[in-house]
Formats: C-alpha cells, sequence, structure tokens
C-alpha cells in the first residue's frame, strides 16, 4: 500500500490538505451559515461554469470513462469499474438508507429569499448526505490519474474532481459536509481497487485488440 501511496503522491498529498482543511472547516463552522456564506460569491460567468461543470459528477460521465478504461486495458476498466460501482453503492446506501433525513440545501434554507439559484438547475430536496456526485468525481479523476501516471496530471485530476464537488455546493445541491464526506469515499474505495489490480497480470489487452481479428 506504501507504494501505491507514494505512485499518486500528487493526487494524494492535496487530497491529504483537502482533508485538513475540510475537517477543520466542519468543526469550526455551522453548515448551514457556511453554505449562506459561500453563496454570497457568485457571478454569471461562475453559474454556467458551475452549471455544466456539475456534469462531471455524473454517472452517465463516469460510465463513459470506464469504458474508455476497458478499450485500453481490460484490467484498467475492471480497476475504474469497481472504483466507480463500489463508492456509488456505498453512497446511494448511506444517503438512502442511513442519511435519509438529511435534505438538502434548497429545503433546510428555503426561508431565506436572498439565497442565489442558479438559473436552469433543478434542485432537490431529499437524500443530501453524502454527495454522489462528489464521489463519482473523485472516482473517476483518480481512475484518470491512475491511466495518465504524469505527476502534472495527477495534480491536474485533483484540482478537477473539486472543482466538480465545489460545483455541487455552488448551484445549492449539496452542503459542504456532503462533498466531503463524497470525495472520501470516492477517494478510498478506487484506491483500493487500484491498490488491489494495477500489478495482476491479466487483462492486459483492451476490447479493440480482443475484438481485432485483423
Amino acid at each position: 500500500m506504501i507504494s501505491t501511496l507514494r505512485s499518486f503522491r500528487y493526487f494524494l498529498l492535496p487530497f491529504a490538505l483537502w482533508i485538513a482543511v475540510g475537517l477543520t472547516v466542519i468543526f469550526v463552522t455551522d453548515k448551514e451559515a457556511l453554505h449562506v456564506g459561500i453563496n454570497q460569491f457568485h457571478h454569471p460567468i461562475f453559474d454556467a461554469f458551475f452549471k455544466y461543470t456539475t456534469y462531471l459528477g455524473d454517472g452517465v460521465f463516469g460510465a463513459f470513462i470506464v469504458l474508455l478504461g476497458f478499450v485500453y486495458r481490460i484490467r484498467y476498466g475492471v480497476i475504474g469499474l469497481i472504483g466507480l460501482a463500489g463508492s456509488g453503492l456505498l453512497t446511494q446506501v448511506l444517503k438512502r438508507q442511513v442519511f435519509g433525513d438529511h435534505f438538502r440545501p434548497s429545503a433546510v434554507l428555503k426561508h431565506l429569499s436572498e439565497l442565489h439559484y442558479v438559473d436552469g438547475v433543478e434542485l432537490h430536496a431529499h437524500f443530501s448526505f453524502p454527495s454522489g456526485h462528489s464521489t463519482v468525481s473523485f472516482a473517476i479523476f483518480l481512475f484518470l490519474a491512475f491511466v495518465a501516471r504524469d505527476r502534472r496530471l495527477q495534480l491536474l485530476c485533483f484540482i478537477l474532481g473539486l472543482t466538480v464537488a465545489f460545483s455541487r455546493v455552488y448551484i445549492s445541491q449539496h452542503f459542504f459536509e456532503d462533498i466531503f464526506v463524497g470525495s472520501i469515499i470516492g477517494t478510498v474505495i478506487t484506491l483500493l481497487a487500484i491498490h488491489l489490480l494495477q500489478h495482476r497480470t491479466w487483462g492486459e489487452k483492451g476490447l479493440v485488440a480482443i475484438f481485432d481479428r485483423s
């Protein structure tokens, strides 16, 4: 496991900093007050950016990236699938069976008329904790960091994962604590899949090579 952690240190070191900062923020602030404070910093450009960036945490996008993994190497596709499906399933169980009484910002803060909402975003009321999009984004971007291996791309993947997660707060679909826990689930499950399967010898060929008879 130590070698795996070292291999992805350019993703995991900023992730560790994110964990430290996130825990501090959660313990020293009230989640509703924090959301209202973040919500005050909005701009039409940010509205458009985060409105569409948030789709990178959608399960459809995640499935597309995993499919590309299968095309490249079967083993890589399996790693991506375990990371995406495993973390996604855990998040759904938590939000629907354990924390089903956690409501989203639009429901909790509905009494605040000054809260800014992004036009065109369909807001949900239930199943806030943890964030599924944040789970998917960190699972998928860690998987992409695994495939790329380049240290600069690892850092970029972390930044993209965090950006997608933050988009959920910006568009008021989730509280900060929701995306924080979602990011941990997506990262941990995918990291375990990488650790267990990355050095296996099977699945070196991709789907294209397998079905190419020429």
